[in-house]
């Protein structure tokens, strides 16, 4: 399944070419999005809940901002920006757009733009595991 899954993600980041923007009504996805599992490269490797490295969340705005929080060591770092929503073939992607570089941007390019695709089940995974980074799945 999680190759299922990161060859989607995989295909939706090389399709990006001939992907169309299109306005998408927002209103099923703002709100709150809770990071609720990380996994690393090696199978079986899936924490949940406070066995997690650090905990975080989005919060989706209607109006195309969004915040990100994120509390790892007792130490609590928030970011907020921009966003928007792609349609394409195979589901829906966000791509966040932060004003400055910080650490807890999970981008493989080290810029301040990060993509997620929301799955068929409801979850959002971030795209940072296909260089490396954790593979992070939320639920709203």
């Amino acid at each position: 399944m999680k190759n299922q899954i990161i060859l989607v993600v995989f295909l939706t980041v090389f399709n990006s070419c001939s992907k169309q923007t299109v306005t998408i009504n927002n209103s099923g996805y703002h709100g709150k999005w809770n990071l609720v599992a990380m996994s690393g490269s090696t199978p079986n490797s899936e924490v949940t809940g406070t066995a997690m490295a650090w905990q975080e969340f989005y919060f989706f705005n209607t109006n195309g901002t969004f915040t990100k929080a994120r509390e790892a060591n007792s130490v609590k770092t928030t970011l907020s920006g921009t966003y928007a929503t792609t349609k394409q073939s195979d589901g829906i992607s966000f791509e966040l757009t932060y004003p400055n570089y910080n650490e807890i941007i999970g981008s493989c390019f080290g810029n301040q733009k990060e993509v997620l695709f929301l799955t068929s089940n409801n979850s959002l995974l971030s795209t940072w595991n296909l260089c490396d980074g954790p593979g992070l799945t939320y639920k709203k």
